[in-house]
This record gives structure tokens, C-alpha cells and sequence, in this order.
């Protein structure tokens, strides 16, 4: 009796709740075999995956207010966030109402007046800068950040009476294209939406190609263009995996385009700090900061490119892992201090890259970067570059250029900030005559913001050519 009592409390510990026809049925098939154990397999969680996806919940907080923040501050969300970048509609802090991003650009959205696209003789283009850090700092760069959300072709933007289409935009890219620096995010645009094999003239008849600019690209200086040449670097990327994805092959200025890839791969190894940030001089040499949009608008510029530079196999590099760790750690522990729009921005889409390119299969294939495994290198260039040879002097590209590079800096200064656990108080800075909003102030995810972040981001001695 107390061993029928005993097995039977036994099993209803186990059973929370069984009858009793159900254990003497049990006791009678006591010679059956017992059924076998299934395997659990332990889920392996790979603590850096953890503190991106933390810092991009935590980032993707903050919010930008329509008709408050500026189109180039808006076009830096969309850059990262792509289709998932909503704007709050009303500064009203009670109010929570938001509206998808690129719908409100699409809706024929004012700004100072003046709408965001303009139709041209050749098509339409998104409006130009009227002021620094108004609308498009580059030409054609509100067009290659769309290139991020696979805007389809006939995808239309309302300009007052009219409207500006994709293809109007393309059209448009083609004729105005010149020799110059501001090749890089026409290249980026281009590459995407035409073959790499495409050749066209432009309005002054001069023979183009995907080519042409590829190499054009390759030759510029890294040192004297905006934000130590990352920019250009990850277009000449962009449209190398273009070119790889569509059957192409690495000869001829595709070569020396993968060379340069390459190069500055290693350059950027090699001047890495040791806490994982990356310099805050980029390729000039060394660099750190204890400021903290300093240090995310150098290290999110840097694996931006990087993430669309390295192959499959480099991502897990103990260098590449820490970068992004550092950077992760950063934004989650700076999320209530006051945030740049354009560094801020960079930073984390340089982390949703690093998701997509690594757990495609839970966040979908990232289908406009068209990430190549470019697993297969001739020796040379899968030797990793000498520490000392890479890291040496500047070279005399790199000196006669680094006084170009600091007048063509497009990080937007902004007033020093003091944190406490409840708001954040602007210090007293110089006013500047134009100025930006600063991104809202996030706060903890269990916690409303007590108070909107009132700094704003200096324009007066900055270049009229922004990031």
C-alpha cells in the first residue's frame, strides 16, 4: 500500500494532475520498454549577436520628428532602418502617432517651403542642399541611401504638382554625371539599378560607363574625401559585389578596384584601437576619443564599408568582433546622450549589415547589398598586410592630402551634454546661426523620457558639402 501511494504521488508530482484508472493502467504494463529519451539539442547564443540585437532595439528608439528634423537628418534613419524607420508626426511629446518615413518623403512633404524633389530636364532629382544640413549634401546621395530600401523602379516621390520617379532619377544620374568626387553615391545608385556592363552619354556627350566610374572611384584619394573615403570605398564595393552577383569577373578596373578593397581592409586592421574602436583618423593613422559621437561616427563609417567589403569568412575575425562589440556597447551605453544624426545613423546600419549578412535566415537575405562570397583570392592578396609596414608613416598622398581631408570633414559639431539617470542637460555652447535638432534623448525601455534633448547641431564653420 505505501508503495502504490508512493509511486502514485510520484507521478502526479510529475503529471500534475493524473486519474486513477490512468495509474493502474501504468501498473499493469510495468513489462513494457521503456520508451526512449529524446536528445535535446543545446542552443548555442553567441554573446555578440546579443549585443547588437541590443543596441539596435535600444537605438531604433530614438525618433526624429517630421517637418522638425531635416531631410538629410531623415535620409540617415532611412539609410539604416530602410522600410522600418517610422517619424513621430507631431513634436507634442503626448503624442505617439508616427508615420512610415519614406511614405511621408513620398507624400509630397515640405520643407523651409520647399519640397524635397524637383523635376529637371532630364527626369527629377531630390532637392539639393539650400543650406547645410537641409537636404541632399551630394549629388545623387539621397538616391543611393533608396538603393538601401530596393525602391522599385516606378516608385514615385510627389513634388508639388508633379512627380519623381525612380527612373526620372536614374535619367537624370546619367546626363549630370561628371568627373569629380561626387561620383561615389552616383556610382552606388547606378550600380544598382543598371547593369555593370551599361554604357550611356551624358548631356554634354561625353562617352559613361559603370566602368568609368568604378575606376574613377579607384583613383580617388581616400585621405581628401568626406569621412576618410568610407563612402567611396563602400560604393566601389557595392558595385564590385554588383558585378560578382551578375556573372562578372575581377579583371581589368574591376582588379584594381578589389585591390583597393583590399588595401584598405588592412589599413583599417592595422590602425584599429585596442578596445576595438577604430581610429578617428581613418586611414591617416592613429587616432582614439573619449567623446562619444566622435567615436561612433569613426567606427560606424568604418564597419559600414567593412560590412560590405568582407567576405563571408572575415566576419568572424576576433578584429571585425570586437569593432562591432565595442560599437554595440557604445550605443547602448550612450543611449540617453545626445546623438549626431549622420554618425549615429551609420553606426547602427553598420550593425543591421552585420545581421543581415549573418542571420539571413531570421532576417531575410539583405537582397540590395548583394553581399559575395569572395572566398577564392590569388596568394597575394590573402596575405594579411605587415602590422608595421601598413601602420608606418603616412604616405606622401596621405600628408599632401590631410590638410583637404580636415576642411572637407562632414561630422556636425554639437553642444556638450550632462547626463543624469532623469534628463539631460545641454552645457551653455556658443548658439550657432543654423542650426539642427538633435535626435531624441532615448530612454529606458521600462521608462518614459522626462525631457527632450534641446541641443542642436552646429552648421556655421562646417562645409556646405556634408555627409
Amino acid at each position: 500500500m505505501m508503495l502504490h501511494l508512493g509511486k502514485r504521488f510520484a507521478v502526479a508530482a510529475l503529471m500534475c494532475v493524473i486519474s486513477a484508472d490512468a495509474l493502474r493502467a501504468e501498473e499493469k504494463t510495468t513489462d513494457t520498454k521503456p520508451e526512449a529519451k529524446v536528445a535535446k539539442t543545446a542552443v548555442v547564443v553567441d554573446p555578440l549577436n546579443v549585443q547588437i540585437d541590443k543596441a539596435i532595439e535600444t537605438t531604433s528608439k530614438r525618433q526624429l520628428t517630421a517637418g522638425v528634423h531635416t531631410p538629410w537628418q531623415i535620409m540617415h534613419g532611412v539609410l539604416a532602418l530602410r522600410h522600418d524607420f517610422h517619424l513621430k508626426k507631431s513634436r507634442d511629446s503626448k503624442t505617439t502617432e508616427t508615420i512610415k518615413a519614406i511614405d511621408w518623403m513620398g507624400s509630397g512633404a515640405l520643407h523651409d517651403g520647399l519640397t524635397l524633389f524637383e523635376r529637371t530636364q532630364f527626369g527629377g532629382r531630390a532637392r539639393p542642399f539650400t543650406k547645410p544640413y537641409a537636404f541632399e549634401g551630394h549629388a545623387n546621395q539621397f538616391f543611393g541611401i533608396f538603393v538601401m530600401s530596393d525602391l522599385p523602379n516606378d516608385f514615385a516621390f510627389k513634388a508639388g504638382p508633379n512627380e519623381v520617379s525612380i527612373d526620372d532619377m536614374i535619367e537624370n544620374a546619367k546626363m549630370e554625371v561628371k568627373v569629380g568626387p561626387e561620383i561615389t553615391w552616383t556610382l552606388w545608385a547606378l550600380s544598382h539599378y543598371l547593369d555593370t556592363n551599361a554604357q550611356w552619354r551624358n548631356r554634354y556627350g561625353e562617352a559613361w560607363s559603370i566602368e568609368r566610374m568604378v575606376q574613377i572611384q579607384t583613383r580617388e584619394s581616400v585621405i581628401s574625401a568626406p569621412c576618410g573615403g568610407t563612402h567611396g570605398l563602400f560604393a566601389l564595393a557595392y558595385a564590385r559585389n554588383k558585378h560578382l552577383a551578375t556573372g562578372g569577373k575581377i579583371r581589368g578596373v574591376w582588379m584594381e578596384a578589389d585591390q583597393k578593397i583590399q588595401r584598405f581592409i588592412e589599413e583599417g586592421r592595422v590602425l584599429q584601437n585596442r578596445d576595438g574602436s577604430f581610429s578617428t583618423e581613418y586611414f591617416r593613422g592613429r587616432g582614439f576619443s573619449n567623446e562619444f559621437n566622435d567615436r561612433i561616427a569613426h567606427s560606424g563609417h568604418m564597419l559600414e564599408w567593412l560590412m560590405m567589403a568582407l567576405p563571408q569568412s572575415r566576419l568572424k575575425e576576433p578584429w571585425v568582433r570586437n569593432g562591432l562589440s565595442r560599437l554595440a556597447n557604445d550605443l547602448v551605453e550612450n543611449r540617453k546622450t545626445a546623438a549626431e544624426c549622420g554618425p549615429l545613423y551609420h553606426a547602427l546600419h553598420s550593425l543591421i549589415l552585420y545581421r543581415l549578412r549573418t542571420r539571413s535566415q531570421e532576417y531575410g537575405p539583405d537582397k540590395p547589398t548583394l553581399l559575395v562570397k569572395m572566398e577564392k583570392k590569388t596568394d597575394e592578396s590573402q596575405k594579411p598586410a605587415d602590422e608595421e609596414k601598413t601602420a608606418a608613416k603616412p604616405t606622401e598622398e596621405k600628408a599632401a592630402d590631410k590638410k583637404s581631408a580636415e576642411a572637407k570633414s562632414d561630422k556636425p559639431a554639437a553642444p556638450a551634454t550632462e547626463v543624469s539617470e532623469s534628463k539631460v542637460t545641454p552645457v551653455a555652447a556658443e548658439a550657432p546661426k543654423e542650426s539642427t535638432p538633435a535626435v531624441v534623448i532615448e530612454a529606458p525601455v521600462t521608462d518614459e523620457v522626462e525631457e527632450e534633448s534641446t541641443s542642436e547641431a552646429k552648421s556655421e564653420e562646417q562645409p556646405a558639402k556634408a555627409d
